[in-house]
């Protein structure tokens, strides 16, 4: 440890990483307080001047979270995991977890709400409820020495709390405390900028314009999520699920694939249907069949194919229009391909973080050699017996 006027620095290793995929790690702007001891006169200062110290770590890019004043901000958490995790649907999680989140959200809210009453009606007398800090302790396997203080994530890691210095001091004035912690928080200048993008698109397939606002959307979601530190609530729910789980999830894992007699896509594992219009499907299901790639500008080489797959898959009666649609298709020239290219990916990433969608998405660029990366192997077949003859 080393001593700094009014506050006592404790650098340790700290748990961020979750296990359940980076973007539900514990981000590392929280500076969080804690209690092992209750610290009643810290606790008072912190509520009186709650707003005030948001915006001073705010303004130094830090995160201040206050466990007794998280509300529940953030909606939709069976929705967000279902993206993210979507091999937990399988069991049933997201629903149990968003539960589970929401009555203990909701309690929380319930417990602040008659403190603050109570607050109101015995000023003089009010004593704050020791803050129950064992779960988060837990999370980011903190052993160390503070009773009460900050937990910070930036730089370092590690805890701050009240130093003897200050305590020696009988002004105890914890504007002071607050504003060492501060200074030694701010971080030193740098040249370079951190930029929170949506995931990454090639120049050919770009994500339609629906698509693109739904994942904005999600990603809003998690930010809010994050920003307003119900994430802490919502990683101890799931892990505590998740331990219960007789059978181990494997956050990497991929859903098999069924195609239906109806031609549906089912991604069985993510309980999931991918949805694609007729051509979009058969273009897609050419890919499948053809796992070692296929180089755009060849395209030609496999209108029998595809306009057979199409006809199979597609209600039309118009056999002309159907096959002109295919030339359309096979010709470069036209660039429809890479309309179609866009539309599978936009399904994919319409149902699913990115992480996943790239193994069933055309993957590739340009006009070189395209492929699924989806081990096709993992495909059953169960649609229309005319797709046998090209070994479906």
């Amino acid at each position: 440890m080393q001593n700094q006027n009014n506050i006592i620095i404790e650098k340790t290793e700290l748990q961020t990483n979750t296990g359940f995929r980076y973007k539900f790690d514990i981000p590392h702007d929280y500076v969080i307080y804690f209690e092992k001891e209750q610290n009643i006169e810290l606790n008072l200062f912190i509520r009186k001047n709650y707003e005030e110290l948001k915006t001073k770590f705010a303004s130094i890019e830090l995160n201040f979270i206050y466990l007794p004043f998280l509300t529940d901000s953030s909606k939709n958490i069976e929705e967000l995991l279902s993206y993210y995790f979507p091999q937990l649907n399988y069991y049933q999680i997201p629903e149990e977890v968003s539960k589970i989140y929401n009555e203990k959200a909701l309690s929380q809210i319930f417990s602040k709400g008659a403190e603050d009453l109570y607050q109101i009606f015995d000023k003089d007398n009010f004593v704050p409820s020791k803050i129950e800090s064992d779960e988060l302790l837990n999370l980011i396997d903190y052993k160390g020495n503070i009773k009460s203080g900050l937990l910070f994530l930036n730089m370092h890691y590690g805890a701050i709390g009240v130093s003897d210095f200050f305590y020696s001091n009988s002004n105890q004035n914890y504007e002071l405390f607050f504003d060492d912690v501060l200074l030694y928080l701010k971080p030193e200048e740098c040249d370079y900028m951190i930029g929170n993008f949506l995931p990454a698109e090639d120049l050919t397939e770009q994500l339609d314009d629906n698509t693109k606002e739904l994942v904005k959307d999600i990603e809003n979601r998690l930010t809010e999520l994050k920003d307003s530190g119900q994430l802490l609530f919502l990683i101890p729910i799931l892990k505590d699920l998740l331990n219960k789980q007789s059978q181990k999830i494997d956050f990497n894992s991929l859903s098999k694939m069924e195609i239906d007699y109806q031609n549906k896509i089912q991604l069985l594992y993510f309980k999931k249907e991918v949805e694609l219009s007729h051509l979009t499907k058969s273009i897609y299901f050419l890919f499948l069949k053809h796992p070692e790639g296929i180089n755009l500008r060849e395209l030609g080489n496999y209108k029998k194919e595809l306009l057979t797959i199409y006809t199979s898959v597609s209600n039309q009666l118009d056999y002309d229009k159907m096959a002109k649609s295919i030339d359309d298709v096979i010709n470069i020239e036209t660039k429809a391909i890479y309309t179609h290219l866009s539309r599978i990916k936009s399904a994919f990433y319409k149902i699913m973080d990115a992480s996943f969608a790239k193994y069933y998405i055309v993957s590739g660029s340009g006009e070189e050699e395209r492929k699924v990366l989806f081990n096709t192997f993992s495909i059953t077949w169960n649609n229309y017996n005319s797709l046998d003859d090209f070994d479906l």
